[in-house]
């Protein structure tokens, strides 16, 4: 399709409803200016990112990466110059053990949460540690576990996070491990990984609250049935990965969402082209949709997949857990266990049900002034990296990028900026900063 050009007014008359026409696209151009780019393989000692950092802007457009691996913080400016360091590995207040996701306020005040701690840690503007927020009232490393969050955002309003929750075959892992070592059991249970909480960061020691329970996808009875896990398990590859999967069906819909600068919430939850945006309690207030069904899982989808995840367990490099597990090297594995572990998930992919339509999104944040970005699903099932709608909160729908165009960023900042997390031929990763046009900020 050729570049189309509409004045504000003619976009804002068709695209009034949230629509594009009869469920065109209208392109987008990709072209973000450089602003600057920090990392890669001649980087100053400063900026060596062995992991693909964690990334997030301040109000006055510095940039924090969280380096789990060197177990710091590096704040950068507008212009690509180191302000400070913030943390360092160890055992004391300000040192990090096991640092894990974080989050930065437009004030520039961050929370780190970091599970050799069992707590978050707070650190003012100044990059000058605070407190210490216990993740749980129990000194070890699994009582606090339920707490442990790795999809955060600040909540504008205060000392407090809105956090994701974990992943229902996770967490009974993570007790499992825990009767391991004695822990004491959670006295509450949170929410799962279809439900927001808000975590209190005011006090000693966390208080989550329930913001907000997806819709959650029905399961024949039979799917649903969960077996009593053992200590044995631990050590079968066979249970360990039915304890990963948890049952999970191919093409369930996710829990997609992020957090608008108001504090309220946008997320999607079903297979269908529809964002919810909530206010701050969890109230739906709106949709925002465009006119563009999902599609039937037929039986030549489901070999497709299959036959793609199993060359994909096979040959590696493919992502996800099972490309994961076929680009493994045994080094430091027992004897036998990748095997076992590879065995195991050719028994997963051959097994598996299928959800009975693949979702049309695969990805939703919102940038710094609201707008969002909406990925949809690619042409083959398994691409989940097709085009970027971008929309306003309030239903208008400015345009597309084509798949490829670009990526959603790892972080969006005031004045358009943007974070890229970018891996040379030798997966050595860089920050590269951009700046949005003001039509899709």
């Amino acid at each position: 399709m050729g570049k189309i050009l509409f004045g504000a007014g003619v976009l804002t008359g068709i695209f009034a409803a949230g629509h594009g026409l009869q469920g065109q696209d209208v392109p987008l151009a990709a072209d973000f200016p450089e602003v600057y780019r920090v990392g890669g393989f001649d980087a100053p000692e400063w900026a060596e990112f062995s992991t693909s950092p964690r990334v997030s802007f301040d109000g006055a457009g510095r940039l924090y990466a969280l380096d789990r691996s060197a177990g710091h913080v590096v704040v950068i400016d507008p212009s690509g110059s180191l302000v400070r360091i913030v943390g360092g590995p160890g055992e004391g207040p300000g040192e990090f053990n096991q640092p894990q996701a974080f989050v930065v306020w437009p004030d520039g005040r961050l929370a780190v949460s970091d599970i050799g701690h069992n707590a978050y840690q707070v650190f003012g503007p100044d990059g000058e540690f605070e407190r210490f927020v216990r993740m749980s009232s129990g000194s070890d490393l699994f009582s606090g576990m339920s707490n442990i969050r790795s999809d955060l955002r600040p909540d504008p309003a205060g000392p407090a996070v809105v956090a994701r929750g974990l992943p229902s075959q996770l967490d009974a892992l993570t007790g499992l491990f825990g009767e391991l070592t004695g822990a004491e059991a959670a006295d509450e249970e949170g929410v799962d990984d279809r439900g927001l909480e808000r975590l209190d960061l005011g006090g000693e020691e966390v208080v989550a609250e329930t913001i907000l329970e997806a819709w959650r996808p029905a399961v024949d009875d039979d799917e649903d049935e969960t077996e009593e896990l053992s200590m044995s398990d631990l050590a079968d590859p066979a249970s360990m990965f039915g304890m990963m999967m948890g049952g999970v069906r191919w093409f369930e819909p996710d829990l997609l969402w992020d957090l608008l600068p108001d504090g309220g919430i946008a997320y999607s939850d079903s297979s269908a082209y529809g964002i919810k945006l909530a206010d701050r309690a969890g109230r739906v207030m709106r949709n925002v949709t465009r006119p563009l069904a999902p599609k039937p899982v037929t039986r030549r989808i489901q070999s497709a997949m299959r036959e793609h995840e199993l060359r994909n367990l096979e040959e590696g490099g493919g992502g996800g857990l099972f490309g994961d597990l076929g680009a493994a090297e045994a080094e430091g594995v027992p004897p036998g266990f990748l095997d076992q572990m590879k065995e195991a998930a050719r028994e997963e992919i051959e097994n598996r049900e299928f959800f009975e339509e693949i979702p049309v999104l695969s990805a939703l944040r919102a940038t710094w002034d609201g707008t969002l970005w909406i990925q949809r699903r690619g042409d083959e099932p398994w691409d989940a990296s097709g085009p970027i709608d971008v929309m306003r909160a309030d239903g208008e729908y400015v345009g597309t990028f084509a798949a490829g165009a670009t990526e959603i960023p790892a972080a969006f900042g005031p004045d358009g900026l943007v974070a890229f997390i970018e891996l040379d031929e030798l997966d050595i990763p860089s920050i590269v900063v951009r700046r949005l046009p003001a039509a899709v900020r």
